[in-house]
Parts: structure tokens; sequence; C-alpha cells
């Protein structure tokens, strides 16, 4: 992975806490506290590792 594809990434205890995914494009805030995670659909706190998945 180059430099450039790293500069999107999230910090490792900021990544989803189902998927893992790291990508920001791919993690949209929902409001100043949650986060959705565009891959799995889980609904999270950034840094907490209790979640919640969309059906």
């Amino acid at each position: 992975m180059d430099a450039s594809a790293n500069d999107n990434m999230v910090a490792p205890e900021d990544a989803c806490p189902l998927c893992g995914e790291r990508d920001a494009d791919r993690l949209v805030w929902q409001d100043d506290q949650r986060v959705e995670c565009q891959m799995c659909g889980t609904v999270y706190e950034p840094g907490r590792r209790d979640h919640e998945r969309r059906e």
C-alpha cells in the first residue's frame, strides 16, 4: 500500500469493531459521536467496543 492510501485510514482504535474497516471514505459520521460503517452497517462510537448492527 502506498503512502497516499495510508493517509485516508483512521487509527486502528477507531476502525469498525465488527469488520475492521479503516478507510475514512467508508466510515460515515451520523452525528457528533456515532459512525456508520458502509461495509457492514455497524453503527459505533470510535474507541468503544460495544456496537449495534443496522438491519
